[in-house]
């Protein structure tokens, strides 16, 4: 039986113990006030029994038992102590009575208070990871509702609190109902006006089924729910196939407009987004003169879970700063043959040369250098840090990540490195997992000088936000890289280049998106944290002035394109954007970089070049910026995308607030 049915039970049975409790204090009134005239007879009996509910009954349990003595039937001691009991459970039952009078009372007034046209949010779920969302929540109860809606027991004091913090709890076991039931199942949710739907079960498979319940298109049932233009349903899923199949059933509406935005959220993800936002992985460069060609990212990565694997492939982004700068990644995992079966998994061999130890992006895949190494070892053993020594000789590291669950071994690991590097006088940021143990991360985190290079990777107790899974901000950003490729893809189509995509709608042109161009977009989005660095870096290195650049080469008289006011139209034919662009060497290096960044992207998600099928993962454009100005010169502009984002937020923000 479902929780949801066992409250219903309960009070079910609290309402007929208070019925019987009645009846047997209306039963002991009758007999205790036998010789009394009818019209008091009723008066008194009545008094007892509603006193009975009030903690203080007329006839006393003292009054029973004398009574008893004095009147010794089988009916009136049968009675006497039926009374005697219900003299307890009477009050009880006033008590939950108060109590559910009280808790809706509570929702009645946050639901006053509230604003009426207050943002609904829909969290599918209640586990530990969803309490660390709503505890992490900072918004204005006025101005957000969030409805959980759960098929797990929540005791009552838990509820009150939730209530009280302004949350709304429904159970519902939305699975098991019909889909004919479904909205009269939810309709206290607001469902079908709601901003945001998050399904946050624990289990892949039941979030995947959550997502079913909703409508993706006209074709679909017409008894599943239909969400608001422009619901973002946020999915949970960090299992491989299963995100395949969620992928999958969402891209089978592909080139329509779907009726929600998707997200699919895996949790060591945004762990590992969040550590390269806060330390970027190329912080041992800033402030330098180091040329960016020469920035090298050496990443050494201790542990080869989850986290460590997305440290991996998230630096395979996150670590292009040029269009040949290199990138060498150690991992070290005293069982990484297995770990490194199945992360290979996830990558092509046309797009890698892959050996026993090593794995490197094919020279012909895309420019500079990307290469993962693979080494087990024991990280408590000497030789491990014996092997750290002799790197540091030849290739010093610029970054670590300790991704390793033993917090002892995690803690002796990060204070031998610390040494190491403060012998060579490096300042190499320390990444370091503590997520089982928060006095000692607050220790550490307080920058003891034992461990003052050392920062932690925030656990996902602390990650786990509204704010971080919405991320509307990310979302704008992705959402405006897909603006910018279809205003350029429309005025590749044009002969005279005079058309743009000025009155399209970037919602509607981003739920017609398959999910890896989603995750493309949010690639590009992430990647602007460190093209803030980057650009004006750029820029420098090519004795440039950056806004003047950026209003010379995509202004309304730009020399590549001319920015209508509202999108941008080519400045000329193809053939001659392309030559301008080869001979302004700050554009073509940041368009060279761009590539290089979408191809290693690419790469990280199991993509390899030949005949575009999205099926088969391939893209003919998966290739070097020479071998691409060769064989596909036309698809060269696309990447001045992260130009235009600059533009806009650069020139034209500036003279919005001016």
């Amino acid at each position: 039986m479902s929780n949801n049915k066992s409250r219903k039970n309960m009070t079910r049975l609290i309402f007929l113990l208070a019925v019987l409790s009645f009846l047997i204090a209306t039963a002991q009134g009758i007999i205790y006030y036998k010789n009394y005239d009818s019209f008091f007879k009723l008066l008194l009996v009545l008094q007892n029994s509603i006193n009975a509910f009030g903690f203080k009954a007329s006839v006393t349990i003292k009054d029973t038992v004398a009574f008893m003595k004095d009147n010794p039937s089988a009916l009136n001691k049968s009675i006497g102590y039926a009374y005697c009991i219900a003299v307890f459970t009477a009050p009880y039952c006033t008590l939950s009575f108060l109590y559910k009078f009280l808790e809706r009372l509570l929702r009645f007034i946050i639901f006053f208070r509230r604003d009426k046209n207050c943002r609904h949010i829909v969290v599918f779920g209640y586990n530990n990871d969803v309490k660390s969302m709503l505890k992490n929540n900072r918004s204005d109860p006025k101005k957000n509702c969030i409805h959980i809606v759960t098929n797990e027991f929540i005791d009552s004091e838990e509820i009150y609190r939730l209530n009280k913090s302004g949350y709304v709890v429904h159970y519902a076991e939305v699975l098991k109902a019909a889909e004919s039931e479904l909205q009269f199942l939810l309709a206290k949710t607001h469902i079908e006006t709601a901003t945001n739907i998050i399904l946050f079960e624990s289990s892949s498979i039941r979030n995947f089924s959550l997502l079913q319940l909703f409508r993706l298109n006209d074709n679909d049932s017409s008894e599943r729910i239909k969400l608001a233009q422009g619901t973002k349903i946020s999915c949970r899923c960090e299992e491989e196939g299963i995100g395949r199949l969620i992928a999958e059933y969402y891209n089978s509406v592909a080139g329509t407009d779907a009726f929600f935005d998707l997200e699919l959220v895996g949790l060591p993800e945004m762990q590992i987004h969040k550590m390269y936002s806060d330390h970027p992985i190329h912080t041992i460069y800033k402030g330098t003169d180091i040329p960016l060609k020469d920035w090298t990212a050496h990443l050494l990565v201790a542990g080869f879970g989850q986290l460590g694997q997305q440290a991996v492939l998230q630096a395979m982004n996150l670590g292009i700063v040029h269009e040949s700068n290199r990138i060498i990644i150690d991992v070290f995992d005293s069982n990484i043959k297995i770990k490194k079966a199945v992360f290979l998994n996830q990558l092509s061999r046309d797009t890698f040369d892959i050996s026993d130890n090593r794995v490197t992006l094919k020279s012909d895949a895309a420019d500079g250098l990307l290469e993962i190494n693979f080494l087990e070892l024991n990280i408590s053993h000497l030789s491990f840090y014996d092997l750290i020594r002799s790197k540091l000789d030849t290739e010093p590291y610029t970054y670590v990540v300790i991704a390793l669950e033993n917090i002892d071994l995690s803690v002796n690991c990060a204070i031998q490195l610390e040494e190491l590097f403060d012998e060579r006088g490096l300042k190499v940021p320390i990444l370091m997992r503590m997520d089982a143990d928060r006095r000692l991360a607050g220790y550490i985190s307080a920058e003891n000088s034992s461990l003052a290079n050392v920062s932690l990777i925030d656990d996902r107790s602390i990650v786990i936000t509204i704010d971080m899974i919405i991320n509307r901000e990310i979302d704008r950003r992705a959402k405006d890289y897909n603006h910018f490729y279809n205003n350029i893809k429309l005025i590749t189509a044009d002969e005279t280049g005079t058309v743009d995509n000025s009155d399209e709608d970037p919602e509607q042109e981003w739920n017609r998106l398959r999910l890896f161009r989603r995750s493309s977009s949010k690639a590009a989005a992430y990647h602007d944290e460190v093209k803030n660095d980057i650009i004006p870096r750029l820029a420098a290195e090519n004795g440039v002035d950056l806004l003047k650049k950026l209003e010379e080469l995509l202004g309304s008289n730009g020399s590549l394109m001319r920015y209508t006011g509202s999108a941008w139209q080519m400045n000329g034919t193809e053939e001659e954007v392309m030559e301008k662009l080869k001979k302004d060497s700050f554009s073509y290096g940041l368009v060279s970089l761009e590539h290089r960044r979408w191809c290693c992207y690419m790469a990280s998600i199991g993509w390899r070049s030949g005949e575009r099928s999205d099926k088969f993962r391939r893209n003919p454009c998966l290739v070097t910026q020479q071998k691409l100005m060769e064989t596909k010169p036309e698809m060269c502009k696309y990447d001045l995308m992260s130009l235009m984002a600059r533009y806009k937020t650069d020139i034209l923000n500036h003279s919005a607030i001016g």
